[in-house]
């Protein structure tokens, strides 16, 4: 599971990126930030030996505005790479593992929070094993406008 501490720092980042904005809402404003939270460590959710998963959570913002927002529209996607990457590096890069949510399927992942809407997967990668010790994970959005939002990669260590 995620430590406290590490979860509480990321939260409080993301609480304070957020807040920077101005109070106006402007509920029209496309997506233009995309943050992920995700566990330390990946998971074993099945119960057999070894890891089968990761646990994230996704915010989405927009500039103007002080919460995180529902994605309204668009596709949301976590995709997941072998090994730890920079952002700069993963276009090059084929993804291990991609889970593709349109805007509609969504609403059985949504959580409200202290800072706005959120959405909690627990991201299985079934067959898609990863092949070594460390995974990737960045977000992408992409509108009805076909703009692609990234978030930040993030990398976890995965026990064998």
């Amino acid at each position: 599971m995620i430590h406290d501490f590490q979860f509480l720092t990321a939260l409080g980042l993301l609480a304070w990126l957020l807040g920077c904005a101005s109070t106006a809402s402007h509920s029209n404003a496309p997506i233009d930030q995309l943050h992920l939270i995700v566990t330390s460590v990946a998971l074993d959710l099945d119960g057999k030996p070894g890891p089968d998963g990761v646990g994230v959570r996704v915010y989405a913002s927009r500039s103007g505005s002080n919460e995180a927002v529902p994605i309204k529209t668009g596709t949301l996607e976590l995709m997941m790479y072998d090994g730890a990457h920079v952002r700069d590096k993963l276009a090059a890069l084929q993804p291990r593992h991609t889970w593709t949510y349109p805007a509609d399927k969504l609403k059985s992942y949504i959580q409200q929070t202290s800072i706005g809407t959120s959405y909690r997967f627990a991201a299985l990668w079934g067959d898609d094993k990863p092949s070594g010790d460390r995974v990737t994970l960045i977000g992408r959005y992409t509108g009805p406008d076909a703009k692609q939002v990234f978030s930040a990669p993030s990398s976890i260590p995965v026990s064998k």
